[in-house]
This record gives structure tokens, sequence and C-alpha cells, in this order.
């Protein structure tokens, strides 16, 4: 009895250790993050300039220790004021100063796979992010524009770390980095391609 007594005593603690390192922050989370982007290809022709105009926020719930699911969005704002020359176009050569701009909103939704426990000093993940993504194109030919609002297919695989601010902290430092691609085809635009640095915080929510 005294034996079985302590087997029970035994199985109880381990269980209670279990969910007691299953427990470290409640599992809901929120990120919000200030975000820069780099354009590629195509985009980087329409605008060559690193966009410093950005932010990034999602909710992700963790439904192991280890993988969360969740959705984000954001905004990117690329620009770029082209000096005074002769653009040909279909209805003729056309002489302005062309003001090109490019705002994106992704909605995601996202799986991330952390490569530690969730008690870990430094937690790496990585995440992958399908959905669509708002377009918003406006070029200026002086006081003219040519303008495209439409949402498109992207793609958004992310390699990041979360630090604790402490070992069962809810608040974490957050930074990673992102490749976004969206099927976008439009004038000089063939596809969107940018490479993202995003730094911020994530709060675990009660």
């Amino acid at each position: 009895m005294l034996r079985l007594k302590n087997w029970i005593l035994i199985i109880a603690g381990c269980l209670g250790m279990q969910a007691a390192s299953a427990q470290v922050r409640p599992p809901l989370s929120f990120n919000i993050n200030y975000s820069i982007a780099q354009p590629f290809g195509s985009v980087k022709d329409y605008s060559d300039k690193t966009s410093f105009r950005g932010w990034q926020a999602g909710l992700q719930y963790m439904i192991s220790d280890q993988i969360g699911v969740g959705i984000k969005s954001g905004f990117q704002d690329f620009y770029e004021r082209a000096p005074r020359a002769v653009y040909p176009t279909k209805g003729g050569d056309i002489s302005a100063v062309q003001t090109r701009t490019l705002q994106v909103i992704p909605a995601l939704a996202t799986i991330q796979y952390q490569f530690t426990k969730p008690d870990a000093i430094v937690i790496p993940y990585a995440s992958l992010g399908i959905g669509a993504a708002n377009m918003n194109y406006e070029k200026y030919w002086g006081e003219f524009v040519d303008k495209d609002n439409s949402w498109h297919f992207m793609v958004s695989p992310e390699l990041g770390i979360n630090i604790p601010f402490g070992k069962a902290s809810p608040l974490l430092f957050n930074a990673s980095i992102e490749y976004n691609y969206a099927s976008y085809k439009l004038a000089e635009i063939t596809n969107f391609s940018t490479l993202q640095g995003n730094i911020g915080l994530r709060w675990h929510i009660n």
C-alpha cells in the first residue's frame, strides 16, 4: 500500500511539473513590430529605395510548446521621386517629374515552429504566412496619375528569435527577417518581391 502511494505521488509530481512547464506563459500572444523592407526585381526598378515606413502586427495561439498558429497584417510604403525626364507612352512621349508609390497591406494566416522549449533564454523560430495583400499603386506624371488598387496572393516565410524578459515573463523581445512574394503584375512591375526586417515586442495575454 505504501509503495502504491509513493508511485501515485511520483506520477502526480511528474504531471504537475509537465503542466507547469507547459504553462510557462499564456498560449495567446500579440506582437507589434517596426518594419524595414528592401525591394527586389521589378519592384526595385519601380522604386529602388529601402522603405523605412512600415509596421507589422499579429495574433498567435500556441497549440503546443513549440507550434503556434495565427494571423498577421501590417503596412509598407515604397516611394520614389524621379527627376524630370521624357517617358515614352502609348499615346506619345511625356516630359514629367514622376512620383512613384506602392503601399502594401498583407493579411496572412501563419504557422510557426519554435526550435526550443518556451522556458529557453532565446527562442529561435521559423514561420510561414500565406494569404493575400492589398496593393495600392500610384504613379504621378506631374498632376496626372495612373492608379491601381487590388488584392493578390502572397506568401511570406520568416526566421526570427524571441527573447523573454525573464524566464516566465509574458513580454518578449522579437526580431525577424522575412521574404515576401506576391503575384502582382502591373505596368513595369512583374511580381512583388521584398526582404523585410522586423523588430519589436511580443506580449502573452492572460
